[in-house]
């Protein structure tokens, strides 16, 4: 086993090792919700993000200390909590996307909150684009963030290929990567706020609680 290798062993053992209760229950969920689909590998793709999950939350819990030390976060650490972050994000969505539209779990006001700030995240992180676009029936004026000053203002239109969108980003108190999403309603409007990686995970878990 290379050098590089060992280090990332390591790592996720001390993060299984930190949060031996939550790595525990990650399993569980991924025996009991992975054997709705008993043919497939959704049982290890559960437990894979469950894994992630307990190592970003050691990188997150070493940035929440560096904010309340007052001390400077390094950029190329940040970058690579965002980088896991957005991964996690991605494969947690395509799980719930599954179980709801081969109707394998209920339906619940918890489960459908989890996956419209799963929805709003990954599409402009993977799509690079608005989630839902279409349903817009003209172009929106948006104000880029941070504002510079000068030419803040520009116009998303679903019928452009050229369209693009990038969401701000942000860290929380707890070190968590969080995005300022955009979800459209009726008549031409919308609602942004911001989503915190870490709470979406503690949401999940909190979802499947007692399965």
């Amino acid at each position: 086993m290379t050098r590089a290798c060992k280090l990332l062993d390591a790592a996720f053992q001390e993060a299984r090792t930190k949060y031996a209760e939550l790595d525990k229950k990650w399993i569980r969920i991924s025996i009991c919700i992975g054997s709705k689909l008993p043919a497939s590998l959704l049982a290890p793709t559960i437990q894979r993000d469950g894994e992630l999950d307990l190592l970003i939350r050691c990188l997150e819990d070493e940035l929440a200390d560096l904010n309340a030390e007052g001390r400077a976060q390094d950029v190329f650490a940040l970058r690579r909590v965002n980088m896991l972050s957005e991964y996690w994000v991605g494969g947690m969505y395509e799980t719930f996307r599954l179980l709801r539209q081969r109707k394998l779990c209920e339906n619940s006001v918890e489960f459908v909150k989890l996956f419209r700030e799963l929805e709003l995240a990954r599409i402009p992180l993977e799509k690079h684009e608005i989630a839902k676009d279409r349903q817009l029936d003209a172009p929106l004026t948006l104000v880029k963030q941070p504002q510079t000053g000068s030419n803040d203002e520009y116009v998303y239109s679903p019928d452009d290929p050229g369209r693009a969108h990038i969401m701000s980003r942000g860290v929380s108190e707890r070190g968590s990567i969080m995005w300022h999403v955009i979800e459209l309603k009726r008549e031409h409007s919308y609602h942004s706020y911001w989503v915190d990686r870490r709470r979406i995970s503690d949401g999940v878990l909190g979802l499947w609680n007692n399965v």
